[in-house]
This record gives C-alpha cells, structure tokens and sequence, in this order.
C-alpha cells in the first residue's frame, strides 16, 4: 500500500519516534484505560502446509517451526504465521477488510526481478510512489502479500486493513485491545483516509473505504464492494492478539457487546488458549493467552 507523508515514513524507520505503540496506548476522553494487546499471529487457510512453509521460507525469509510442540507454523520477526490445512482452495478474501499482509523491502527494482525470475505470481509490478516502492505478490493459496521500501529492511511489517468506517474501526482498536492510531488525524492516501496503529514491530494501515459513486484509486482491490465480507474462512483468516490473562479481557469486551464468536477455550491442535470475536467490517480477531515474543516462545502453559 502506497503511504504519502514523512511523516508516516518516519514513524516506520524510526520505531523509538512511535507516538502510540503496544505499550503506551493514550486513552480517549471519557474511555477506561486498557492495558494494550500484543501482536501474536496471521492465520492462513492453506491447502498444501509444506508448500506455504517452503514459499515463505525462500521469498520472505521465514523460519519454520513447531508451534507448540504440536503443529507446523512460520515465525517471521516477532510474529506467527499458523496454518490450517483446508481440503479445497479458500477463497482469496480480496473482498474482505483483511486485503493483505506485507513485508518491508530495500531495492525495489532488483527484489520484484529476483522474485519473479524465481516463478512468484505477481499480482501488481513493482509501482514507484516518491522514492520508495511498493508491489504486490500472489501466496500459494492466492494471499495478497505486499512489498513496501520505506523501510528499507526485509521483516515482516505490515497488515492492511479496509473499513467503511475509519473512525470506527479505530475507536473499537482502542477500546477493546487498547490500540491507538499514530496519527492524530487521517491523512489522505491519494485521496484515501488513511491512519496507523503500532503494535510491537507490525503496523496496522487502516484505509477507509470511498463511499458509493466516489472515485477510487487505480491501485484498490476492485473486488471491494460497498458491503465488506467476513474474513473468517478465506485465505487470511484472521489475525490475533495476546495478552497474559485474557479472561478480564474477555469479559470486558464481551460486557461491551462485542459479537463472541468463540469463547475461551483450548485449541487441541496447536495448544493455545485464546477466544475469537468479531471485529470491525466482518474482521475475525482472535486473543491468545500468551506472554509477549520472545518470552511467549519459551513459556508453554498448562
């Protein structure tokens, strides 16, 4: 996703300049403060697991490993990638508010040519936008994986999410998971409202969705239609947050109305505890129990 100011440049080279990380969430004028979540995993319906291991490994540089003793996974910085083996192809959720996931990048030009002449679909080229670049890249199961410059590193850093309500999708961030945006206001993406929210090293882009008969950019997903569809089920899933006790959590955001999805239990499959809710625009959020990575690697709760 193309971003346009220096100041949101800024805030991706130079983590100690964050205004509102995963650790220091301001609160909002008449809202409790919640302690913040941490980022935890993307979750991936995928119908070949050592074909998406093998992808992630020599395109991104992810490391495989046995998450938990009990299933195989992607771990990339400080964040998981869990899959789950599905029989037929998901659909690919571009009409979703899950668009993509993405990877920082340094040269443009010569990472799109090595991957492309290593046989990866290209789902945009390589695109300058001021003196960085951007492009988009198809998974194994149809994902939409992004490369972005500004960085100028090649970690995993970023989630994209649509909303038909900004604002909305910011508030309910911040009062449920205690997530602020960066920015104090949005700032138009070539003509698209668009803020930010730090979690650890994963910056979450939030872009709101033009209203019916507005133009859109050249680079949005066409498949983004007036009404979002729900994530849950297509190839990105959805994504997850942990905190160290999440029954308080639970409670407070099941007393707040949130949709419960799935309440507090313990997956066989890959040993966690965690709950799903329903997020903003039909997005699935899950919370884990979990301390924060590195420590929540080595701790295998009961």
């Amino acid at each position: 996703m193309p971003r346009l100011s220096a100041l949101v440049t800024i805030f991706y080279l130079q983590p100690v300049m964050q205004v509102a990380t995963a650790g220091s969430a301001p609160v909002h004028p008449g809202s409790a403060q919640v302690s913040a979540a941490h980022f935890h995993h993307v979750h991936l319906n995928v119908t070949d697991p050592k074909a998406t291991i093998a992808f992630y490994k020599k395109f991104f540089g992810a490391n495989e490993v046995r998450y938990r003793g009990l299933s195989d996974a992607l771990f990339s910085e400080k964040s998981f990638i869990l899959l789950t083996k599905v029989p037929t192809a998901p659909p690919i959720g571009l009409g979703t508010s899950l668009w993509h996931i993405g990877w920082a990048g340094v040269d443009g030009p010569s990472e799109f040519a090595w991957r492309t002449k290593e046989g990866i679909g290209v789902q945009t080229p390589a695109t300058p936008f001021g003196s960085n670049y951007y492009m988009y890249f198809w998974g194994p199961d149809r994902e939409v994986i992004e490369i972005w410059t500004a960085s100028k590193n090649h970690r995993f850093e970023h989630v994209h999410l649509l909303a038909s309500n900004l604002n909305s999708t910011l508030t309910w961030f911040h009062d449920n998971l205690g997530l602020s945006p960066l920015l104090p206001a949005p700032e138009p993406v070539t003509g698209v409202a668009t803020n930010y929210i730090k979690v650890d090293n994963v910056s979450i882009s939030v872009m709101e969705v033009p209203a019916h008969g507005q133009p859109r950019p050249s680079w949005w997903p066409a498949e983004v239609a007036d009404t979002i569809a729900k994530t849950d089920g297509t190839v990105i899933d959805h994504i997850a947050f942990s905190f160290p006790d999440i029954k308080p959590v639970f409670q407070r955001i099941k007393s707040a109305g949130v949709e419960i999805v799935r309440p507090i239990a313990k997956s066989t499959e890959y040993g966690l505890t965690s709950c799903f809710v329903r997020g903003p625009d039909g997005l699935l959020v899950e919370i884990v129990e979990e301390l924060p990575i590195p420590e929540g690697i080595w701790q295998r709760r009961p």
